[in-house]
């Protein structure tokens, strides 16, 4: 059994904990930005193939406590490093620092780098090459203090990056995000789903995934784990035959719009690249255009937020404007929305139920619960 933790977005931790239990029969606790478990090899295929929220499948090489940088590199030294990575591979660092003694991030990384080379060097009279863009071993180092944790990242490649997107849009939703406030909203396959505000779609693309059980990294094959010494490719395809064979299609009514022409050809691109164009509608329209036909549903959206679209004042009027729509043509529904300006939020003008802490990257964001009814606000 190995020591593994899964990392999500902050605020997402408890539904990553719900999710990961029905994916594996072990002892999860939850812990900040992730959760923690010991699990098989096959725990942790199974991981990075069906998780939706979470975002690296860590498994934890050593740990150790060092009171300066001497104590840093012969830490990380006295570990066998020549026995997973071998010479003619490649290996990056990532390391995450809370400390007033090693607290020079470049120092630290380099210091690491060098007794990890040196040791293999020893070893093996030669040594591996550093890769940062796309390394065989990705090497993560977790510094709380005094306290040092060392770990390979399975994932490579952050595990929101599902494969079906062929251009990025600027402003685009994380995946893990996108999936994790789906599940946070209690939306369910059998009722409508509106974004009158898509973007390139992601939150409706994650939301056709889940209705229909497609594994969300079912276009992806790079993970870090298919360069370890002990990767059991048997397994591998035993695994993904088996939840491939798990896919079920079915009627779903799921509506994306955005004013910009763009972002629904992107959309499009990502639903032919999915074989999804049968299941999800998108079209270039005004929010102000979207009506439902239903009298119950979900709406939930991530309008601009003005860290890198759009104009303040002019957002207070998007938003005002959106409050006022929701109101009007969404009475019965569930509305969403998920932002990182709390100013925005006042000009909605409807009553909230409930404010969920969230974070996109760096920024502190909140999703915002509106059970739209008729009547005075």
């Amino acid at each position: 059994m190995y020591e593994l933790y899964l990392t999500c977005p902050r605020g997402l931790e408890q539904p990553l904990f719900d999710e990961t239990k029905g994916i594996i029969k072990q002892k999860i606790s939850i812990g900040k930005g992730g959760i923690q478990f010991k699990g098989t090899l096959e725990d942790i295929y199974r991981i990075n193939y069906k998780t939706r929220i979470g975002m690296n499948l860590h498994l934890k090489l050593f740990d150790g406590y060092v009171n300066n940088y001497n104590e840093l590199y012969k830490l990380i030294y006295s570990f066998q490093w020549h026995k997973t990575i071998s010479p003619e591979k490649t290996f990056s660092i990532k390391t995450k620092i809370n400390s007033q003694i090693l607290d020079k991030s470049n120092f630290c990384t380099m210091r690491i780098k060098d007794a990890i080379v040196d040791r293999i060097r020893k070893e093996k009279n030669n040594r591996p090459s550093v890769d940062k863009k796309n390394p065989d071993f990705y090497i993560f180092v977790y510094i709380n203090k005094k306290k040092i944790n060392v770990y390979l990242n399975s994932s490579g490649w952050p595990l929101f990056m599902r494969g079906y997107k062929s251009k990025i849009h600027k402003a685009s939703l994380n995946e893990a995000l996108a999936a994790g406030i789906l599940k946070l909203s209690n939306w369910g396959k059998d009722y409508p789903l509106y974004d009158p505000m898509c973007g390139s779609g992601t939150l409706l693309i994650e939301a056709a995934l889940d209705a229909f059980n497609i594994p969300p990294r079912i276009l992806r094959n790079m993970y870090a784990f298919k360069n370890w010494n002990n990767f059991d490719e048997q397994l591998w395809t035993k695994i993904s035959k088996e939840e491939n064979s798990k896919i079920t299609y079915s009627k779903i009514q799921v509506y994306g719009s955005d004013h910009l022409a763009n972002n629904i050809k992107i959309a499009h691109n990502s639903l032919e690249r999915l074989d999804l164009t049968d299941y999800v509608n998108f079209e270039t329209k005004d929010f102000k255009e979207v009506i439902p036909n239903e009298e119950e549903g979900y709406v939930i959206t991530n309008p601009p937020y003005g860290y890198r679209i759009g104009d303040i004042e002019e957002l207070h009027i998007l938003y005002k404007e959106f409050g006022d729509h929701l109101k009007n043509n969404f009475n019965g529904f569930s509305g969403y929305i998920f932002t990182g300006n709390l100013e925005l939020l006042k000009s909605i003008g409807l009553r909230t139920k409930k404010k969920i802490i969230l974070k996109n990257g760096m920024i502190d964001c909140r999703l915002a619960y509106y059970p739209l009814k008729s009547g005075k606000y």
